[in-house]
């Protein structure tokens, strides 16, 4: 009886041992712990069950078993392989989501967004919401918002940079030796998704608050509609019109401010203007402006806006209409007042102009016909002289890439009567005699380091002969100019650093203004031989505000200087 009774015991215990082991293996087998990528581009997947390709070869939890067994030297490198993959995998996620994100941010509506912070609808602003951007909706539908923020809102940033298809080898070479995770930030691009130049992902370079350099010879310039280049203005709204809606009014806003010290000769000038004092300082609201723009349909665009100053000197600006889509045609027509299209008048400091602006047209009521594509803009406007006088002028504008670091522009540029195109400084000397003038720029900028280096040079002529030196001499005047900057993010701000020459030829009786006082001095009574600017940019809050020292010493034709050392700020809305 206790032999069969300690039989039984014996089996009763070691079946239950052979169950319990059993029990315990397959337990552990289906308990594994398993990290899952909850939120990224693969769903819901066990990070241990995705298939990482690097390098052409493929490194699955299977093989790595599988090596396992076969060495321990095996083991330890496959695994530093496994380690490297996910990180990389994991740094490809967040990318994408970044990616994500950034599409979630441009379906919003600005137009509800405003709404919602005022609280109400205020009066005299229309708001709402769109159906579509780049097509035709009713008229109730509309929005109202900041240039900026829709422009900026939908910027690609440049090719390169937040697209969606992402390449392995952009991954590895985002990865340090360690495999830690690094930034994928790429530098700063210049162009658009369509491959034509766009600066928006470069440091601002401004001259009185407009982009100049390489920026200024395109007209597809993602920036603030206060930073726009009056000599592409119609071009770039329009090249920007499918990021509206076509019943839609935005508007925009640009502030600078400047303070100033002086020292140098006592200046003499123009229409028997007390002679300017040798040495002062002040500061003043150099400018303040405020734009509109309305979408007025599919194929109408309406643009104005006011400017004014510390002086209580507030004036009307821009105020035309642009007839035209470049999803339709490449064609367009603006008709009301605005800057001619002729050049681009570089060699400017951030609030001093380029010494050829001298011979620059003014803002006059024309008609034009344009043409726009990614690398060229081209124009022909008409308007009057006076009632009985007609004139006209036509500018061409290029913009390209022409190799992976160096981009470039061309410009070329003819008024037919310069003095009856809002130029004040020849209507003073000339009266109504006429003159032509020709005008010529061209930039290269070079990928240099982290950063662009880009050069400008500039011609502008008459055409006719006329006593210019005010001797009783008659001969051609102009003027050339030479500058040079390197832009580049340093500290983690966007900075610039710039210098120019600029030279004009018998111009001795050509009023001119010079660079201090900007509000207050008028001009002189003799023409400006030659200028020196130096001067830096340096964007503070964010890249919508800037600060920017210059220096600039100005000789004049009757032996009198001046040196101006100004603080610049440029704010944009």
């Amino acid at each position: 009886m206790t032999c069969n009774f300690i039989r039984k015991t014996t089996l009763f215990v070691s079946s239950m041992l052979v169950l319990a082991i059993g029990f315990s293996n397959a337990y552990a087998e289906d308990s594994k712990t398993e990290v899952v990528s909850q939120g990224g581009p693969l769903g819901a997947t066990s990070i241990g069950q995705q298939n990482i390709q690097v390098n052409n070869s493929s490194t699955s939890p299977s093989a790595s078993s599988s090596n396992q067994s076969t060495s321990s030297d095996n083991n330890a490198s496959d695994g530093a392989v496994d380690q490297q993959a996910l990180l990389l995998q994991l740094q490809k996620q967040v990318k994408e989501l970044k990616g994500q994100l950034s599409d979630l941010k441009n379906q919003q509506s600005v137009g509800i967004n405003y709404n919602k912070a005022q609280q109400g609808n205020p009066v005299g602003m229309v708001t709402g919401t769109s159906t579509s951007t780049g097509s035709a909706s009713s008229g109730g539908d509309s929005a109202f918002s900041t240039y900026s923020s829709k422009v900026e809102q939908n910027n690609s940033q440049g090719v390169g940079i937040g697209n969606s298809d992402i390449d392995m080898a952009d991954i590895l070479a985002g990865a340090n030796e360690d495999s830690s995770i690094v930034s994928l930030g790429a530098a700063p691009s210049l162009f658009n998704e369509g491959g034509g130049i766009d600066v928006s992902g470069a440091p601002a370079i401004t001259t009185g608050g407009q982009i100049t350099y390489l920026g200024s010879y395109s007209g597809n310039n993602s920036i603030p509609i206060g930073m726009i280049s009056s000599n592409l203005f119609a071009s770039t709204l329009l090249g920007q019109r499918a990021k509206f809606d076509d019943y839609s009014v935005f508007f925009g806003g640009f502030i600078e401010a400047d303070a100033q010290v002086w020292s140098g000769s006592q200046i003499s000038r123009s229409g028997g203007a007390p002679p300017f004092s040798a040495n002062g300082q002040n500061i003043y609201l150099t400018n303040s402006t405020l734009y509109f723009l309305s979408n007025l349909g599919h194929y109408v665009t309406a643009q104005f806006d006011f400017d004014a100053d510390e002086t209580g000197n507030f004036h009307v600006g821009n105020a035309f209409v642009i007839f035209g889509n470049l999803d339709t045609s490449n064609f367009f027509v603006t008709a009301g007042k605005n800057k001619l299209s002729v050049g681009t008048y570089g060699g400017g400091g951030p609030l001093t102009g380029g010494i050829t602006s001298i011979f620059a047209p003014g803002y006059v009521t024309n008609v034009s016909v344009n043409y726009k594509n990614n690398v060229l803009n081209a124009n022909v406007a008409v308007f009057g002289a006076d009632d009985r006088t007609a004139n006209f002028s036509t500018g061409v504008f290029y913009a390209d890439a022409f190799t992976e670091n160096l981009s470039g522009g061309l410009n070329a540029g003819y008024i037919y009567n310069l003095p009856g195109a809002g130029n004040g400084s020849l209507k003073e000397v000339m009266g109504s005699a006429e003159t032509g003038v020709i005008n010529l720029d061209a930039n290269l900028t070079y990928a240099v380091g982290p950063g662009f280096f880009s050069t400008n040079v500039g011609w502008t002529g008459t055409t006719n002969q006329y006593d210019y030196m005010q001797n009783g001499t008659q001969s051609y005047a102009g003027a050339w100019y030479v500058a040079g900057v390197y832009a580049l993010n340093l500290g983690g701000r966007d900075t610039n650093f710039n210098l120019s020459y600029g030279q004009t030829y018998n111009a001795a009786g050509v009023p001119m203004s010079i660079a201090a006082s900007p509000l207050k001095f008028g001009s002189t009574s003799s023409g400006i031989e030659y200028q020196f600017i130096a001067s830096a940019q340096r964007a503070y809050f964010d890249n919508n505000v800037l600060f920017g020292p210059e220096y600039a010493y100005q000789k004049l034709y009757n032996g009198q200087h001046m040196n101006t050392v100004t603080l610049d700020m440029s704010v944009y809305i």
